[in-house]
């Protein structure tokens, strides 16, 4: 039986489908969720902005990188707090993190320091040139944690 579950979300619904497995998963016994949100950072010429969704921006354009990375962590935060909540209202323990990095990297040192038995992630199911180009946090996470990993294929939504 698992005690600590890690679900990375980027504040998008295909990454919150990951959550319904995650707490039937919870639901066997006494299990902390632990939430992990990963604003990317690409490299030294650009910064991530998040506000729902990963949007890019040259650090060029940003006038203090200081303040704009703490704005991303609080807005992320914020978003953690209404999922935490939810969970909790639901009957389940939630703990929640925001760190800035590459993601992958991110969610495999989180889950190690936390000790966290199992990763529930989303992935897009993406495959060929769309991988090429665009990378699989999913599949990175995949192959270089120690920690078990379930993927859930998202499915597409219609509104």
């Amino acid at each position: 039986m698992y005690t600590r579950i890690l679900v990375p979300l980027d504040g998008s619904r295909f990454a919150e489908q990951a959550l319904p497995h995650a707490l039937n998963i919870a639901a066997a016994g006494a299990v902390e969720i632990h939430l992990l949100s990963v604003a990317p950072l690409l490299d030294d010429q650009t910064h991530s902005v998040v506000d729902m969704y990963p949007v890019y921006v040259y650090r060029d354009y940003m006038v203090n990188h200081a303040s704009e990375s703490e704005r991303i962590k609080l807005g992320l935060q914020d978003y953690l707090d209404q999922v935490v909540r939810g969970i909790t209202a639901a009957g389940h323990q939630a703990i929640s993190a925001v760190r800035l990095g590459q993601p992958a990297e991110e969610i495999i040192s989180y889950a190690g320091e936390n000790n966290c038995e199992l990763i529930v992630m989303s992935t897009h199911g993406r495959s060929g040139i769309g991988r090429w180009v665009y990378g699989s946090v999913a599949d990175k996470v995949l192959r270089g944690s120690a920690t078990p990993v379930l993927l859930v294929r998202v499915q597409e939504q219609t509104e």
